[in-house]
């Protein structure tokens, strides 16, 4: 090889050799390493510089150290022992030999000296940082808060602490005086106790948590924390229920509402009532409608009265706001929180009941219509000639004094607290007949159904005797008119109780007291003291009325096809007893009888048997009195009914010892045999074809 070249070659690497010599100066690690971050394990409340008790010191290093280095320059002031733990080379971890003291100031730093991997050396102490440790737990808050009075007897406890807590310490911790058994259950920090039972009315509970309850850091409270509450005072009773407990054929639209004893406060009801399965609606304070004779001229009766001027009426009511399901069981509960309005100190105590509704109605053809209050209220029913299926047919909070059913089943008129009501047994076409300021009592129907007879009072109680009053489809120009001018029924209907039996062997004084005959153009009221036979067909100004020269009537009139007259019981200058009434001349006395009547479409009677009206009597002929069918001494008979063939009675019962309480609803044959109860309560039944 030439010298050249050689010389050559070994010049370049000589330059070779340079250059890696220079790059190797450049790239050794001269920088000192630094503290990037120190931070707290365990923090409390957001913040970066509250620790908890157990909480660990990380310190965050900018490159990998050599640890013996850092762990020798650790401080930590107050002192605190500890051992390091490291996360690869770059994180050292310092955990405390024992849990820090709690609301204490700590200041963490690392000293001049600690070094990297490569021997860089920090040149000077790290900032200090500092914490504070967090002190003992507390309780933030409670609810009812301490001292509270008149908290409801379905209350829960709440208290809420200022961290998370031991659940199991605490719960340990916590009692109740006086004792009531409790289930707790928590929230992050914050612990419910829900009592297993209604707390006692107007008694004050203390709530006491033990210095022992601790956070989860094992901190104990400083000491002991009770907070103390009253639950309201008892004072405002239930009247009633609506409809009443444990009752089956309840109607679809019916309200549920409870009567109290006393004034409500209308700001307590919002959740007074809790129904399962759950139904919308609206609830809300009211009074019941009323025609008692003390109270002040009436003002929209078509609808339960409105609270006074200061809001508080008697009856919390729920309005469905869709019909509720047929044939299902509802729960209602009245929460411990219905307050009365004149003393918010006093609740109505808790209670639960069921009723289960029945199948709409439709139709009351060949159906047994009565009278009941096992709903709760006095209302019109429905049951199978066997006695089976009863279901309501009327809704009313108030009781109904009397009802009518048209020809074809399907619609109804009644009578409740003064107020004729018309509709549909489907619950269709529901209207209020009788105009505000005025009552109206006993309805009966036309025989077309183009108007309703009415007995009728004003405001003031004044009788006004009876009026015809056109329905929707009369013909045009039909307008109301008078027909007796005296003798309507009492104001009062609202005093009925139970189903409205009255003692003596008479219907109520509200009750129907009219009949027409086929045509509907002859029309018998028995109307005071005294029976008018009218003719409706009487031009202007008014109907031909006669007086029948009868007294004492008990019970309606029945018309009678087989002498084409009607048929009442009642007193006249030859006797007392079953009296017949022509379409034309002078009343006169068939047999001695007494009590209503009732006519078979072969023109066999019913009555009671007279002197005392304590049996059911029937008679196939009128040439002899009706021969007593039934004999029970504990029993009396009441309101005797044909079925529509005649060949069935249907009469009602009720107790000897108490002639204002029913027995029962019962059939019998002709001949007495075949005695059979089909309800256990109920009056005024009737067997519609």
């Amino acid at each position: 090889m030439p010298r050249r070249t050689v010389e050559t070659i070994v010049a370049i690497v000589a330059v070779v050799a340079l250059a890696l010599v220079l790059l190797n100066a450049t790239l050794v690690d001269r920088r000192s390493p630094r503290v990037s971050e120190i931070t707290l394990s365990a923090t409390a409340f957001g913040d970066d510089r509250l620790a908890q008790t157990l909480t660990a010191i990380d310190l965050e290093f900018s490159e990998p150290v050599d640890r013996a280095s850092v762990e020798r320059r650790f401080r930590i002031e107050p002192y605190v022992g500890g051992t390091f733990s490291w996360d690869r080379d770059t994180v050292a971890i310092f955990t405390p030999a024992k849990k820090l003291p709690s609301a204490t100031e700590f200041t963490v730093s690392l000293l001049a000296g600690f070094s990297d991997l490569v021997g860089n050396v920090a040149p000077d102490d790290t900032s200090p940082f500092s914490f504070r440790t967090v002190g003992p737990p507390v309780v933030l808050s409670a609810q009812p808060q301490d001292g509270a009075a008149g908290v409801n007897t379905d209350a829960t406890v709440a208290l809420t602490f200022d961290r998370l807590m031991d659940t199991a310490a605490v719960e340990g911790a916590v009692t109740v005086s006086p004792a009531v058994p409790f289930r707790p259950s928590w929230s992050g920090p914050s612990l419910t106790l829900t009592f297993r039972a209604p707390l006692a009315f107007g008694t004050t509970y203390v709530v006491n948590v033990g210095s022992d309850a601790a956070d989860t850091d094992g901190s104990l409270l400083t000491g002991p924390f009770a907070t103390a509450f009253t639950t309201v005072k008892a004072g405002l009773g239930v009247r009633a229920t609506v409809p009443a407990d444990g009752v089956s054929g309840i109607g679809i639209r019916t309200p549920i509402a409870v009567l109290f004893d006393g004034p409500i406060d209308p700001a307590s009801i919002a959740d007074g009532l809790r129904i399962t399965p759950p139904v919308d609606g609206e609830v809300r304070v009211v009074d019941l409608p009323t025609d008692a004779p003390s109270t002040p001229a009436p003002s929209g009766l078509a609808n339960p009265a409105s609270p006074d001027a200061a809001g508080a009426g008697t009856v919390l009511v729920f309005t469905p706001a869709q019909p509720l399901a047929p044939h299902t069981t509802y729960t209602v509960e009245l929460a411990p929180i219905v307050r009365r309005a004149d003393d918010t100190g006093r609740v109505a105590a808790g209670r639960t009941w069921r009723f289960t509704t029945g199948g709409p109605a439709t139709s009351a053809q060949n159906q047994i219509a009565f009278l009941s209050a096992r709903g709760g209220v006095r209302n019109v029913w429905l049951m199978n000639p066997d006695g089976s299926n009863p279901r309501q047919v009327t809704t009313e909070l108030v009781p109904v004094g009397e009802y009518d059913v048209a020809s074809d089943g399907r619609t109804i008129v009644y009578a409740v607290a003064g107020v004729v009501k018309r509709m549909r047994l489907d619950g269709a076409d529901a209207a209020t007949l009788t105009e505000a300021d005025r009552f109206e009592y006993g309805p009966v129907l036309a025989p077309d159904g183009s108007a309703v007879l009415v007995g009728r009072r004003d405001a003031l109680g004044t009788d006004l005797g009876y009026w015809l009053v056109p329905l929707p489809g009369a013909p045009s120009g039909s307008v109301e008119r008078p027909i007796v001018p005296a003798g309507a029924p009492p104001v009062g209907s609202v005093s009925l109780t139970g189903d409205g039996l009255s003692p003596g062997a008479g219907a109520s004084p509200w009750s129907r007291r009219a009949a027409f005959d086929p045509s509907g153009r002859w029309l018998v009221v028995a109307a005071g003291d005294g029976v008018f036979r009218v003719d409706l067909e009487v031009a202007d100004p008014g109907p031909l009325i006669q007086d029948m020269g009868l007294t004492g009537s008990i019970g309606a009139p029945v018309w009678d096809a087989t002498s084409a007259s009607f048929l009442v019981t009642g007193t006249m200058d030859t006797g007392s007893g079953l009296v017949r009434l022509p379409l034309s001349g002078a009343s006169s006395l068939v047999f001695p009888a007494s009590g209503p009547v009732a006519v078979a479409v072969h023109g066999g009677v019913a009555t009671l048997v007279a002197p005392d009206g304590a049996h059911l009597g029937y008679a196939a002929l009128r040439s002899k009195p009706p021969e007593a069918l039934t004999s029970a001494a504990d029993v009396l008979d009441r309101s005797p009914a044909f079925s529509p063939d005649g060949t069935t009675l249907l009469f009602g019962r009720v107790l000897a010892a108490d002639p204002s309480r029913s027995a029962g609803i019962w059939l019998a044959g002709l001949d007495g045999r075949d005695l059979r109860q089909l309800a256990t309560d109920g009056a005024d039944a009737r067997w519609l074809p």
